[in-house]
């Protein structure tokens, strides 16, 4: 039965206007959150989840999937479950993750109704949750930290408290607080035995565990969490990486069956196409060479190779391939497709270190030291300091460095000496076939460069490899000694275009005019340098310049040469354990030059390479020549008596005790007997050349005292002539010289070459101070740059990248020619950098302005009165350069 005192409107319209009206009434009546009504607490939760959480929620989201496509992996070490990105990729989604931040700042403030301790807008809790993610993904842990905390302990009686832990768990991982994220992470299984989970956790918490085992390098327990995670999640994408994880650990423990299953259940997810390609890479790694045929991965492989959209992952194709045939043994093969490997890396530094480092260490154990030392080169240059075994990597680069300066040296100088010793026709022959060759190789590259920039605009174009093989028969033909040649120039001189004067970087320091030219640098260098400028690699002179012509460039030549091939002796014996080289290196030096000054060491060395190798009958006959030719040397001591080193360093014992005594009695005072014992000394250890210039000092000094000044000063020029080379004799020249200012004595002293006066740079005005509030300042020339647009571009910039903070943009003029614009302030130097670095990446801002024209530098408020003050922009820009990170 109708009830007829109610009546509804005929006319629809006028309906939904009464229905509009009264929500406006109810809403005017709501906004207030002083009273717990229930129109206050629906208007309340309403509004702050579609107007507010929602919006800020979905900001967020926006971030994490940008985050998400710019972040990138390290294929060759095993991935973390959860990838966050570089502190770049981070600042690059500051401006959803703000957004997200003021929003759910923004619900906090204006719709929390909090009566006796209870909130009744169920909203609040997750806007803080959403705040701290925001936090989280920005990189800014510590804010994240302290929200998640706040979260997890204000709301204690609330399932987002779980959510919360493990939120900072997660926090703790990423601060490598391993003893506070493991707690948390316990505390989060036991509670989940308990009761049930928020799905957030349920559906996650086995990922955190695996990802925290990953970080500790503990495979064997991350791989059953692993297996637990990706029952649990729903993420088609987070359980596909899960899985490629689980492949990557299995392959690392050995289990190549497991590890191949998982790979091919990757594959069949269709995942993005970068985790496919590095699962089917991973496939062929797994490989089990006691297994099965390789025939149809290498088919595979092959076939990626030829596909224009792997172009830039070529690199890890040829590696892949290069495994497969190690595990096959066929050791050429790999060697040749890892150097295939490091030519085309060029963006996967990565990539292309992890190659150099195989392929070095494969030509090092065939004893190909010159193109292993090339490729060690280039692994040290990519590889990170904290790459595990990095100092054994970089000291076998560092020796194998200095091999092949050596063998560098006696190819260069023999070449140098064959030709200098030619007659006139035949040196011109050779010279004329390298000019030929040379004026080809020209030809060549510029057509290859004129090749490149026609073929730059169209797409998948590959970089022309160099195919010319040139004959290795003589030094300026060898490509190994040619590169390392090249890495050395451009190492002295950097990269100089191919030209007339390449040797002067400033070539506006020589001016020409009718008088002549004027050279800015000293005479006679200046003339020989721009004599040597003038040739080019297509005159005769040109090569004929360092040929040693003359005897006395001959005689250095051999020197070198000898020089440089007992280097390699001794490198092949010590560094090396190369016996078989180092005898033919010491062979060759005594050969060559039976007369050479290292005769005796490597005489000795070559007794001892021979007794290594129980060669007796040539080890006897290296002593007894050491013996005959160098009786009283330590080296035929030591073959006549073992124990002479020993019975040696217990005299030495003596001699460093009887000194002892005599520099305590120096400084009692007791002269005499210091002169005593200094004559003493001469008798009882005269072959000890490291004490007696000490004893002789001290005598000499123990003189002055006892006597005049002239007999300390002829003491101490006696032993500067005895003892050059002495470590007390830089001392003994120092007051020789002090007692010819002061008593006007005659004693000339020579003054060493380094004995130049050294003036101190004078102290920066600016203090750091990390804690202080910072700026950061645009310094502009006023005649390039036009300030107020500028200031519209930052403000803007402000608003979009760092809009939850409250930044100020200040200009005044500098001085006469630059204006200074200031950013802040900022709570310490940490935020101003960061502030910093991500508005020097905006095109926006910047974009348009001529780098040359400005400069940007966080200052602190302590320094910014002295920097206005000064008004030296180098001077600070000095300072800031000295306290920053490189």
């Amino acid at each position: 039965m109708v009830n007829k005192n109610f009546a509804v409107p005929k006319n629809r319209f006028t309906f939904l206007k009464l229905i509009i009206i009264a929500f406006v009434f109810l809403g005017l009546g709501a906004c207030s959150t002083k009273k717990n009504t229930w129109t206050r607490r629906v208007y309340h939760n309403i509004t702050s989840k579609y107007n507010v959480y929602w919006n800020g929620n979905e900001s967020l989201k926006e971030g994490v999937k940008t985050l998400n496509e710019q972040s990138k992996d390290d294929y060759l070490r095993v991935l973390r479950v959860y990838n966050y990105g570089t502190k770049n990729d981070a600042q690059r989604i500051y401006q959803p993750m703000d957004r997200a931040i003021q929003k759910g700042s923004i619900g906090v403030q204006r719709h929390s109704m909090k009566f006796g301790n209870k909130e009744y807008v169920r909203w609040i809790d997750d806007s803080y949750l959403m705040m701290g993610k925001a936090h989280f993904y920005k990189q800014d842990y510590i804010s994240a930290r302290r929200t998640f905390d706040f979260v997890s302990s204000q709301y204690s009686d609330n399932d987002i408290k779980f959510t919360a832990d493990l939120w900072l768990a997660k926090t703790y991982l990423q601060l490598e607080q391993y003893e506070k994220a493991e707690p948390m992470l316990r505390a989060l299984d036991a509670a989940s035995r308990e009761r049930e989970m928020p799905a957030e956790v349920r559906r996650n918490l086995e990922l955190v565990w695996a990802d925290y085992y990953i970080d500790r390098e503990n495979y064997d327990e991350a791989v059953i969490h692993l297996k637990r995670g990706i029952f649990n999640s729903n993420d088609k994408q987070l359980k596909t990486r899960a899985m490629f994880i689980l492949g990557q650990i299995y392959e690392r423990q050995g289990d190549l069956a497991a590890a191949t299953e998982q790979f091919k259940t990757v594959i069949k997810r269709n995942p993005d196409y970068t985790l496919a390609f590095e699962a089917r890479i991973n496939l062929a790694k797994a490989f089990d060479a006691n297994q099965g045929d390789s025939k149809q991965i290498l088919k595979i492989l092959n076939k990626m190779l030829r596909d224009e959209k792997n172009e830039e992952y070529q690199d890890r194709i040829y590696y892949a391939l290069a495994e497969i045939a190690l595990k096959e043994n066929r050791h050429e093969d790999a060697i040749e497709l890892l150097q295939k490997s490091v030519a085309v890396s060029t963006v996967n530094k990565s990539q292309q270190a992890t190659s150099a480092l195989l392929v070095a260490g494969l030509l090092f154990d065939r004893l190909k030291y010159v193109p292993a030392q090339a490729y060690y080169d280039t692994a040290v240059s990519a590889l990170p300091l904290d790459y595990p075994g990095y100092d054994s990597i970089n000291n076998r680069a560092g020796v194998l460095q200095e091999l092949v300066e050596n063998l560098v040296i006696v190819q260069t100088q023999d070449s140098l000496l064959r030709l200098a010793t030619m007659d006139s026709v035949s040196r011109n022959k050779i010279i004329d076939g390298i000019i030929a060759d040379y004026i080809e190789e020209e030809k060549r590259l510029k057509e290859e460069e004129r090749l490149e920039e026609q073929m730059a605009l169209l797409p998948g174009t590959r970089e022309p490899q160099n195919t010319l093989e040139q004959s290795t028969d003589w030094y300026f033909y060898n490509p190994n000694t040619l590169s390392f040649g090249y890495t050395e120039f451009l190492r002295k001189w950097g990269r100089r275009k191919l030209e007339d004067n390449w040797r002067i970087s400033d070539k506006q320091s020589i001016s020409f005019d009718e008088g002549g030219m004027e050279l800015t640098a000293d005479s006679e260098t200046a003339t020989a340098d721009s004599a040597a400028a003038s040739l080019t690699p297509r005159d005769r002179t040109y090569y004929l310049a360092d040929l040693p012509l003359t005897e006395e460039q001959q005689a250095s030549a051999n020197n070198n040469i000898a020089e440089a091939l007992n280097n390699l002796g001794f490198i092949y014996m010590e560094s090396l354990n190369d016996i078989p080289e180092a005898i033919n290196a010491y062979t060759s030096l005594n050969t060559r030059y039976p007369e050479n000054e290292y005769r005796l060491p490597s005489l000795y060395a070559l007794y001892k390479l021979h007794i290594a190798k129980q060669e007796a009958e040539a080890a006897e006959n290296y002593k007894l020549t050491i013996i005959q030719d160098y009786p009283d040397s330590d080296y035929a001591q030591v073959l006549l008596d073992p124990d002479y080193f020993v019975k040696k360093a217990t005299a030495q014992g003596e001699s460093a005790a009887f000194y002892e005594r005599t520099y305590d009695a120096y400084k009692a005072g007791q002269y005499f007997r210091v002169v005593m014992n200094a004559d003493r000394a001469t008798q009882l250890y005269p072959n000890d050349t490291a004490l007696l210039p000490r004893f002789a000092f001290l005598r000499a000094v123990a003189s002055g005292r006892l006597e005049v000044v002239d007999t300390m000063a002829v003491a101490l020029d006696k032993l500067i002539k005895t003892y050059p080379q002495s470590s007390v004799t830089p001392l003994a020249q120092d007051i020789l010289r002090n007692i010819g200012k002061t008593y006007e004595l005659s004693v000339e002293v020579e003054i060493p070459e380094d004995d130049t006066v050294t003036i101190a740079s004078p102290e920066s005005p600016y203090i750091v101070n990390t804690q202080s509030q910072y700026m950061v300042m645009l310094v502009c020339k006023t005649a390039k740059i036009r300030i107020d647009p500028l200031k519209v571009r930052l403000s803007d910039f402000n608003q979009r990248e760092f809009s939850i903070q409250s930044l100020m943009i200040k200009n005044l003029v500098l001085d006469k020619d630059y204006s200074l614009i200031t950013v802040g302030n900022f709570a310490n130097r940490d935020a101003a950098i960061d502030y910093f670095e991500v508005l020097t990446q905006s095109d926006y801002v910047l974009g348009g302005m001529n780098k040359a024209d400005y400069s940007t530098y966080p200052i602190s408020l302590t320094n910014y009165p002295i920097f206005y003050r000064n008004k030296n922009i180098d001077e600070y820009a000095s300072f800031w350069n000295s306290i920053t990170p490189k």
